[in-house]
């Protein structure tokens, strides 16, 4: 760095020390100072003393990313006697404290690792080395978790040069400036204005013309190469993908798209364009007509569907089936974390499958998933269990059979058209998907997919009048449910006073869906703030785009099931519409006791009853009466959540499944023979045991047991519980279970791994799934998820379920808890050593713990593999040290999501700490691992708990008590690891 215009600099006092540190720091940019403040350079002053003297009362900056005013105020330094840059470049930035709005320290280190492996501040490097490489000073506005995907975007924009930032600056923006400061103009002006990121992607001609497809928070250039040239999509007029890859036949176009290609390209000197590059390519070739043949008019993919496979008539060979063991297929667009019509749909294939039938989805048109096995981890991680088979949509697809053909939506009816060796053909109706569109060409093409013949399957009584009386077709319903383990009232009494507080509305506004009719309800809540009634919003299904309303809000964004569930429970009242057919929103608002305001319609008059709902018509003013009529009438709010409960209780996923199990048997009946049932031999040896140890369980035993006992799976189990001397209320509440073994043994003879080896040789069956005695399984197909998942990956030894906290547990226990196991869905389901090798032979720590990671709170291993590897007679650890050894040995580990418990506990500060020393003796003793070395490590891991903790608390409103409370177990946990690292660990696991 060049040190212009320094004449001299103090050596005593406060002014001397801080502009050494300002030297020192690197954060001051003495040219850029000069030339931005061009009367200190006229002044003929050290650009270094201005700056402690004059310039920062007079707010200059000493770099564009750094502002003293905002810096102070943010890190409270009111009787701070130096400079704030000195201060945050010593202390600040490594507290998370952010110089300006304009610089991210989260984003920056977490978008570059290299820089946050070196410790080197971020600012600095970014001013002396980031801004020249293709770095990117993301603003802090960008920290949210609802902006994560524009900067995963950015990110990759970066990384594969689509951005061309001179370009930008020349051509879309008009001013000049740095990459980074390119790329954010980008993101605050040039995406919604629809500037282009380099000049062969034209992002106003791709947006205009399939803006159906782009999410809300998606940049059309990342839809382009993610998902758009797989389907045809050209990214600017004159850039046609597909006869562009027909030109390089021998690249992978599953991993590389058309644009990155072209650009990453070394191109001869005459090519300056695609369509340069294809006469190119083609100019010396026979082949150039078939090149030409590849080109197509602009015409959007969905609509191609209709022309992809020629329509078949069934075929009218008499068929036979067996009705309970069918053989379906499932057509469905490509799916992705938080679709709620395709979890629907999941929701009966996994109910099917445990009824016994074999399936087969089809994905038409896969963007999200480049394999059919990704598309198969991606619906056990979020959506339902399932072991069938999955399966892209190719040209081989017309040739498949089975006895029915399930199209989900309407762009899949038309492949379902071209498969004739089916029985029959039906629709899993779940809205009238016309009614997506204006009129015009994808009305018209959805709507004759109901002119087609198929059988539908309607979700709710509504769908199934319209297709069965205006479109004339075979039509049956089932309800739409809520999974009332998940959304239930808080309490039994109705929340009904809101003299001393403001109403709590819980909004649905997943604005970008116009079915939706997000805008009625935005108008009303502002007509409802214009008469002055006090209340608060929740905004839930979509980040908000906008920042200010007339009413206090909070915008949760795309939440959790969990998270949504907390909400319902705890609001006054709801407000959801649903334009076309019924959602499923409101019965989970009903069946956490949430009364609800909908607009009054066919669709929901025919499906919801008197008083379950407040019917409005769409209107925003009479929105707002009913919205104030519920918030000013307790009664009225009291009868309509009465009414919603009892309701909604009808309806569960297991009788829907039933109803379309039995639509679609009898159905098929109609037009194939029944195959004769042979009754299959009773065979009393069960395939499952589930073996629980247990020492004084508690009461809430009881409900454990009740769960266990009810677990539905087409096959027997055995459950043996083995006890170890308890004295309170354990063996009374076993005795009232008949069907249960018990095994008592000598409270001294227990141990971890010994005694569930004991379980397992007291059993029989194949596959052995192991409880605490307090974790309760989530719902009646734990076991049945557990074992089949297992049964499916042939290479897994055991496999382990989802922990879910007690709905009573402290809020950092439950963010802890559910923090972890989300964090193995970012990892394959299925582990073993050979799944990364290098990081495994390099014996890397982290994959290390990964790979050995197991929970016998709720796991199954295979006896088979039992039999060569069983646990370890330990007394604590048995679950990890077993997982390590089979893992060792060749085997696969296997992390089953849909197989849940409730487990959590809420230790206090000397269970804390005796907990956190056996566990680090444990890790010590078994692996050599160090969990905290000394007592500089123990008091930096204290520090940044307590930092982690403090933040969380407050943006969670989190009473300071309650913070305080966890503090003090931060501490206890430290100080636990670090006794654990140094004790004797003799004889101590044996």
């Amino acid at each position: 760095m060049a040190l212009s215009g320094i004449t001299s600099i103090p050596k005593k006092g406060i002014k001397s020390r801080e502009i050494k540190r300002l030297i020192k720091s690197g954060l001051f940019m003495p040219d850029w100072y000069l030339k931005t403040y061009p009367d200190v350079a006229l002044l003929q002053e050290d650009p270094y003393e201005h700056y402690f003297n004059t310039g920062v009362d007079l707010g200059y900056k000493p770099n564009p990313y750094f502002d003293e005013k905002w810096y102070r105020k943010k890190a409270k330094l009111k009787t701070y006697s130096g400079l704030a840059i000195n201060h945050y470049a010593r202390k600040g930035w490594t507290k998370g404290l952010n110089p300006s709005p304009d610089f991210s320290v989260r984003l920056y280190l977490d978008s570059y690792k290299e820089v946050k492996d070196s410790g080197a501040e971020p600012l600095r490097h970014f001013l002396q080395y980031g801004q020249h490489q293709k770095y990117v000073a993301f603003p802090s506005k960008f920290e949210g978790k609802h902006q994560l995907p524009l900067v995963r975007a950015v990110q990759e924009m970066v990384q594969k040069n689509i951005f061309d930032a001179p370009w930008y600056s020349a051509t879309q923006s008009g001013e000049p400036g740095t990459f980074s400061q390119c790329i954010n103009h980008f993101l605050a002006h040039g995406r919604k204005e629809r500037l282009s990121p380099n000049p062969f992607f034209d992002t106003a001609f791709y947006q205009r013309s399939h803006w159906r497809e782009i999410g809300p928070k998606e940049l059309p250039v990342i839809h382009y190469m993610h998902k758009g040239y797989r389907l045809g999509y050209d990214p600017a007029p004159k850039f046609p993908s597909e006869t562009y890859m027909a030109c390089f036949p021998d690249v992978d176009w599953a991993v590389e798209d058309p644009l990155s290609h072209f650009i990453a390209l070394q191109k001869p000197d005459s090519v300056s364009t695609p369509d340069d590059l294809i006469a190119h390519m083609c100019a010396d070739k026979k082949d150039t007509a078939a090149v030409a043949q590849t080109k197509k008019l602009p015409v959007d993919s969905s609509l191609r569907q209709m022309m992809r496979f020629p329509e078949r008539p069934l075929s009218t060979d008499r068929k036979t089936i067996n009705p309970a063991r069918l053989d379906i297929h499932w057509i469905m667009p490509d799916f992705s974390e938080g679709s709620g019509g395709h979890m629907t749909i999941f929701r009966m294939i996994s109910r099917l499958e445990m009824k016994g039938h074999q399936q087969t989805v089809w994905i038409n048109k896969p963007v999200s998933h480049r394999t059919p096995a990704a598309a198969f981890e991606t619906i056990n991680k979020h959506f339902q269990h399932f072991t069938g088979t999955v399966k892209f949509v190719d040209d081989s697809f017309p040739d498949t059979a089975g006895d029915a053909i399930i199209a989900t939506d309407c762009w899949s009816v038309y492949p379902a058209l071209g498969a004739p060796n089916f029985v029959r053909r039906f629709y899993f109706v779940q809205d009238f998907e016309p009614g997506f569109f204006p009129i015009g060409s994808h009305y018209l093409a959805a709507e004759q997919t109901y002119k087609k013949g198929l059988d539908c399957i309607c979700a709710g009584p509504w769908l199934a009048k319209l297709m069965s009386e205006k479109y004339g077709l075979w039509a049956r319903h089932f309800n739409l449910a809520a999974d009332q383990s998940l959304y239930r009232p808080l309490g039994p009494a109705p929340r009904d006073d809101l003299s001393d507080r403001p109403a709590r509305i819980a909004v649905y506004a997943r604005h970008f869906t116009a079915r939706r009719a997000v805008e009625l309800a935005f108008l009303a809540l502002e007509d409802l703030a214009a008469r002055n009634v006090r209340f608060t919003v929740d905004f839930f299904g979509a980040p908000m785009e906008f920042a200010e309303a007339p009413f206090p809000y909070t915008d949760h964004g795309v939440a959790s099931p969990e998270a949504l569930a907390s909400l319902f429970q705890q609001a006054d009242i709801g407000l959801v519409f649903s334009a076309t057919n019924y959602s499923l929103v409101p019965q989970e608002m009903m069946a956490s006791g949430l009364p609800l305001v909908e607009l009054k319609g066919d669709n929901t008059e025919s499906i919801f009853p008197d008083d379950t709902v407040t019917l409005a018509d769409p209107n925003p003013h009479a929105i707002a009466d009913a919205l104030s009529h519920l918030i000013d009438t307790p009664d009225r709010r009291g009868i309509q959540r009465k009414a919603g409960l009892e309701w909604i209780r009808q309806f569960t996923w297991d009788t829907a499944a039933d109803k379309v199990e039995d639509a679609l048997v009898s159905r098929l009946q109609e037009f194939a023979d029944t195959e004769t049932i042979k009754l299959a031999q009773t065979d009393s040896k069960p395939t499952a045991s589930v073996v629980i140890p247990t020492f004084n369980a508690g009461p809430r035993f009881r409900t454990v047991l009740e769960s266990v006992t009810n677990q539905i799976a087409p096959w027997p189990y055995e459950v043996l519980i083995i006890d170890s001397g308890s004295t309170d209320e354990t063996l009374e509440i076993i005795a009232d279970f008949p069907t249960i073994r018990l095994h008592q043994i000598p409270s001294a003879t227990f141990n971890h791994g010994g005694t569930r080896n004991l379980g397992v040789e007291l059993t029989s069956g194949d596959f052995i799934a192991f409880l605490t005695h307090d974790a309760q399984p989530a719902n009646e197909r734990w076991l049945y998820n557990l074992v089949s998942a297992l049964a499916h990956h042939e290479t897994a030894a055991g496999a382990f379920g989802n922990h879910l906290p007690w709905p009573e547990a402290s809020a950092f226990t439950k963010r802890d808890l559910l923090g972890h196991f989300k964090g193995l869905k970012e990892h394959p389901l299925l582990l073993s050593k050979d799944t990364n090798e290098k990081r495994y032979n390099a014996a890397d720590p982290g994959w290390r713990q990964l790979l050995h990671f197991y929970s016998d709170n709720n796991s199954c291993m295979r006896r088979s593999v039992w039999n060569e590897i069983p646990y370890r007679s330990i007394k604590y650890g048995e679950d990890q040290v077993w997982a390590d050894d089979i893992i060792k040995a060749g085997h696969g580990k296997l992390y089953v999501p849909q197989a849940t418990v409730y487990h959590s506990h809420d230790y206090n500060a000397d269970e804390t700490y005796e907990r956190s020393r056996t566990e680090a003796a444990f890790f010590r003793h078994f692996f050599g691992y160090i969990l905290v070395e000394d007592e500089e490590k123990a008091a930096k891991a204290l520090t940044a708990l307590n930092e982690r903790d403090q933040a969380y608390g407050q943006s969670v409103n989190m009473p300071q008590e309650d913070i305080e409370k966890q503090l003090a177990l931060n501490a206890a946990h430290i100080q636990g690891y670090l006794a654990g690292s140094t004790d004797d660990i003799t004889g101590m696991f044996e």
